[in-house]
């Protein structure tokens, strides 16, 4: 079960009142996009975007029949070309909820967690490379910028030399293999999983290019909330907030934190910063 993070705060950043348009870049199964429809009726709406296809078919059923939420399977990459598409006007607030949500590690199957025996996957999309292939193919170089970069690992080129060297002898296919190889380095692995999830599925260049856009199409007073859960996702959200700091107005300087009671209900949520900017 996907449980929304920081669902009070998000709530009451974004401020959503009645007969307004949002768009949720992340909208998973709708846990946060249920909480704004309810402030949005009569005819407000929300476009939903879901990169994942198994999610977005679940979240089709989920809505079927609910002539306000307009449901897209694509990238929040592509947030304008989606929102042109779909003649989505009038937009008073985006949401982008970054990175994995819990169906990922409870039920995809692909690897996301390293609790399980599963394949080496983590792509959010059917295609495209592969954390098997990255750990397998990558060179030394390159394995150590990732989790240097994205793990903020500072075993990372004990790792890499690791994995260079039991790749030599057979391809790492499963979380289970690839944990077999960190077994030195076992409290590396959080970091490591997600290093391979971000590097594979391209997450915070799709931010730095989803930022400037959600800017673009929100009107004047319009309200744009970011959910980060990684160091480099919350450091592009202040960097872009300081390169168009004329544009807007900060909501809250520092980020927004989970409350003590959140974190035990759902402990997935305890990294998780949020940062809300209006457009002016």
């Amino acid at each position: 079960m996907h449980i929304p993070v920081l669902p009070k705060e998000v709530l009451r950043g974004l401020s959503p009142k009645s007969n307004e348009n949002f768009i949720d870049g992340t909208f998973h199964l709708g846990g946060h996009s249920e909480l704004i429809l309810k402030e949005i009726k009569p005819e407000g709406k929300i476009l939903g975007i879901e990169i994942d296809e198994d999610i977005f078919k679940e979240a089709k059923e989920k809505f079927k029949g609910n002539d306000k939420v307009i449901l897209v399977n694509d990238s929040y990459v592509n947030l304008e070309k989606i929102v042109e598409q779909n003649d989505f006007k009038n937009i008073s607030g985006i949401l982008l909820d970054v990175g994995m949500s819990s169906w990922h590690i409870d039920e995809s199957k692909r690897g996301f967690t390293f609790q399980k025996d599963e394949p080496l996957n983590m792509l959010f999309q059917k295609e495209g490379l592969t954390a098997e292939e990255i750990v397998n193919t990558y060179s030394k170089e390159e394995l150590e910028r990732i989790f240097k970069d994205y793990g903020e690992e500072k075993k990372y080129r004990k790792i890499a030399e690791a994995i260079l060297k039991t790749r030599k002898e057979k391809p790492i296919k499963t979380t289970f293999e690839l944990i077999s190889v960190l077994a030195q380095s076992r409290q590396s692995l959080p970091r490591i999983f997600q290093a391979l999830r971000i590097e594979a599925n391209g997450e915070l260049d799709n931010l730095r290019k989803t930022l400037p856009q959600a800017l673009k199409i929100l009107k004047s007073g319009g309200r744009l909330a970011v959910i980060s859960f990684h160091s480099g996702e919350d450091r592009i959200v202040k960097q872009f907030i300081k390169e168009n700091k004329e544009s807007l107005e900060i909501l809250n300087k520092k980020p927004i934190v989970p409350e003590l009671g959140e974190i035990r209900q759902n402990s997935r949520a305890r990294s998780a910063k949020l940062r809300i900017i209006i457009k002016k």
